[in-house]
């Protein structure tokens, strides 16, 4: 069976709805708090080395449901591979704010993402890893999503797209930097008992860059992964990218380098309530029994309600005096 809206809402690497990049027009919803974390790694074989050329990256998602609308998100990343140090420093950060277009429909949603990437890292643009700039940047993406859960019930598919751009440096020209990319991405999901199979393409492009001059030497990437309901109410996701980039022959330049060509993902979701009882914090699973006992009828149900309880109550004094009238009458006789 679908594994509950716990499930259809988990969140991406970066924070916001989604899969493992691709992000969702829809929001997780209000007063929900989502908390992830993300381990990525790659190893490579180097020639005349005994040691594994590696890069190992650890990131902690953060989503609120500020409203039905609205959502905001960011992203630490406490450890971050520099092949250098047995533990890495940390990476760039970032922040976030997702939200729904008054366009959206029911099958067809909308929703505009604003981010700011911080630079946090103590080393930019670390080998095998996108382009990071190592200075203040921002970006925004349009995201569609089509629903097709109702129209084709026995195939609930979710598809979405994105396409945004990104400025690696505010203080440069803005859609003139040979930094800037667009971002873009596609991908679908659908359920398989309690488990989320999902599909993604995700690419970072150099805009303006005289120096990449084929697209294929843009960072990007096929991502097949699967998210599943665990024990605790905890969502489980594994997934594998495989680099769709040409490898350079001299990687030794900024922006020419040489990206991994493939990565192993395992994450772990959970999600929060803040319950409006102002006890603060509380598991979905609770909230929900909480819900079930506040929810209110409509009237008529609570009118019809009534009804039948004063029809009981009626019927039971009809029994007892029966009741009480035989008893009597044996006492009699």
């Amino acid at each position: 069976m679908w594994s509950g809206e716990s499930m259809l809402a988990q969140t991406t690497i970066w924070g916001g709805r989604g899969l493992l990049r691709v992000q969702s027009a829809e929001t997780i919803g209000r007063r929900t708090f989502y908390l992830n974390s993300y381990f990525g790694t790659f190893l490579q074989a180097k020639p005349q080395q005994t040691t594994l050329g590696k890069d190992h990256t650890l990131t902690i998602g953060l989503t609120y449901g500020f409203s039905p609308l609205l959502e905001i998100t960011a992203l630490l990343t406490p450890y971050q591979d520099d092949q250098q140090h047995v533990w890495g420093p940390p990476g760039d950060s970032q922040l976030g704010l997702k939200f729904r277009t008054p366009f959206s429909g029911s099958s067809i949603i909308t929703s505009v993402w604003l981010f700011t990437r911080i630079p946090t890292a103590k080393v930019a643009n670390v080998p095998f890893e996108p382009y990071s700039s190592g200075k203040l940047g921002a970006g925004a993406m349009a995201i569609m999503t089509l629903d097709m859960t109702e129209s084709f019930p026995l195939f609930p598919l979710k598809a979405h797209l994105n396409f945004g751009y990104m400025d690696h440096n505010l203080k440069d020209a803005l859609f003139n930097d040979p930094e800037d990319q667009f971002l873009l991405g596609a991908g679908f999901k659908f359920p398989i008992r309690s488990t989320i199979v999902y599909t993604e393409y995700t690419a970072e492009v150099f805009a303006n860059n005289p120096v990449i001059t084929q697209f294929n030497q843009n960072s990007q990437r096929i991502t097949q992964g699967l998210k599943f309901l665990g024990p605790k109410n905890l969502i489980f996701d594994i997934a594998v990218d495989f680099s769709l980039s040409k490898k350079p022959d001299n990687p030794d330049r900024v922006f020419l380098k040489e990206y991994a060509s493939w990565k192993f993902y395992v994450g772990i979701n959970y999600q929060f309530f803040f319950d409006r009882s102002e006890r603060g914090l509380v598991t979905r699973h609770r909230s929900r029994n909480d819900k079930a006992q506040k929810l209110e009828l409509p009237p008529e149900v609570n009118e019809r309600r009534q009804q039948i309880q004063d029809e009981l109550k009626k019927m039971e004094k009809t029994l007892k005096k029966e009741k009480d009238k035989k008893n009597k009458s044996e006492h009699e006789n």
